[in-house]
């Protein structure tokens, strides 16, 4: 069992406390993620800050995002995402939740 941990989003910057809708900007970017995991995109996630939406608001630093990819390399070549979880907490902190399978 390897365990990749971070948030998919990660601006503290914006973080006021209390409960909140969303940012759109964290649901368009932890969607565009989620796609390409759906899609089995390696080289779009590679390149997640050039392409995805919003990539550097979500993420000013990288550290909390690049579990992603330790996740993904110990997952092997083929693999599924299978979504657990869309949890956003605070408005801007998107805590998504998933395993990492082997592709049948």
């Amino acid at each position: 069992l390897v365990m990749g941990s971070g948030s998919m989003t990660h601006n503290l910057a914006e973080f006021f406390g209390g409960e909140r809708e969303p940012a759109p900007y964290v649901l368009e970017f932890s969607r565009w993620i989620e796609q390409q995991l759906e899609r089995g995109d390696l080289a779009a996630l590679l390149d997640y800050r050039a392409r995805a939406p919003h990539a550097r608001r979500a993420h000013p630093t990288e550290e909390h995002f690049l579990p992603l990819f330790f996740a993904l390399g110990a997952a092997g070549e083929a693999w599924q995402a299978d979504y657990l979880s869309r949890e956003v907490m605070y408005g801007m902190l998107a805590m998504d939740s998933f395993t990492l399978d082997a592709a049948v």
